[in-house]
C-alpha cells in the first residue's frame, strides 16, 4: 500500500497518497517516567510504530508524534523525567489537529495514543466526540495502544506489554539489565503495573503488534469502502 511520513514528504507526494487513500495517523504520545529500563519517550514511540505499521496495511499518510500527555505519572506518583500537560491543553490541542486534517481532505483519521492516563484519554475522547458531531463527513478511529486488543494484551505501564512493544520496536532503547533485582517492581517504587517486564521479549511485542493491527485495520477498510460507494 502506498504510504509516507507526512513531514518527510513533498507536496506531490503527498497529494499522490491523499488521491488513493486519504487517511492521516497522528500518534500521540507523552514523555514520561517508564521505569529504568525503558525510554521515556515510549508512548509516543509505540504509537508511533502502530500507525506505521497500520498505514503499510492500509496506505495513507502517518504524521509525527505530538507529545502532550495529561495525566501521567508525575502527579500520580511523582516520578521524575516526565512532563504534564494540562487536560484543557490536550483537549485544545486535539481539537485542532483533527478539524485541520478535515480541512486538509482526510477521510479518515486515526489517533493512536500511547499514553492511557484515565484524565488523558478523557480529555482526547472529548475533542473527538465534538469533532465527531461536526464532521460526520470523516471517520474519526481514536484508540489507546492496548485499548483494543485488552482482551488478550492488557493494558500496562512499563510492564511486559510496553517493554516488549518498546523491544520490538526498538531493541536498543531497552536494557532489561536496569530492571532491579529481587521481587517484581511495582508501580510506587518503580512505575511498573502489570507483568514483571522481565518476561517481556521481542517475540511477545512482534505478536502484539500483529494483533493490533489485524484488530484496527477492519475500522479503516470500512470507512474506506464508505467513502467510495
Amino acid at each position: 500500500m502506498p504510504w509516507g511520513e507526512y513531514a518527510r514528504m513533498r507536496p506531490h507526494e503527498i497529494a499522490e497518497i491523499m488521491s488513493r487513500h486519504p487517511i492521516a495517523y497522528l500518534p500521540w504520545g507523552a514523555i514520561e517516567w517508564h521505569s529504568y529500563h525503558n525510554p521515556v519517550g515510549l508512548d509516543g514511540l509505540i504509537a508511533e510504530a502502530q500507525c506505521k505499521a497500520l498505514a503499510r496495511r492500509n496506505g495513507g499518510l502517518v504524521f509525527p508524534v505530538v507529545f502532550a500527555g495529561t495525566d501521567t505519572i508525575k502527579p500520580f506518583k511523582g516520578f521524575k523525567y516526565t512532563i504534564e500537560h494540562g487536560a484543557g491543553t490536550v483537549d485544545a490541542l486535539c481539537s485542532e489537529f483533527l478539524g485541520q486534517l478535515a480541512e486538509e481532505g482526510f477521510t479518515t483519521i486515526v489517533l493512536i495514543t500511547g499514553h492511557a492516563g484515565g484524565g488523558h484519554t478523557d480529555a482526547l475522547a472529548n475533542a473527538a466526540e465534538r469533532f465527531r458531531a461536526a464532521r460526520r463527513d470523516v471517520g474519526l478511529i481514536l484508540y489507546s495502544s492496548f485499548e483494543p486488543i485488552k482482551d488478550t494484551h492488557p493494558m500496562n505501564h512499563a510492564a511486559a506489554g510496553e517493554t516488549s512493544l518498546q523491544l520490538f520496536v526498538d531493541r536498543e532503547t531497552v536494557d532489561l539489565a536496569l530492571v532491579p533485582a529481587g521481587d517484581p517492581p511495582t508501580l510506587d517504587d518503580d512505575g511498573v503495573w502489570g507483568d514483571d517486564p522481565r518476561t517481556a521479549s521481542i517475540e511477545k511485542g512482534e505478536a502484539i503488534m500483529t494483533k493490533f493491527v489485524d484488530t484496527v485495520s477492519p475500522e479503516i477498510l470500512k470507512f474506506q469502502n464508505r467513502r467510495r460507494e
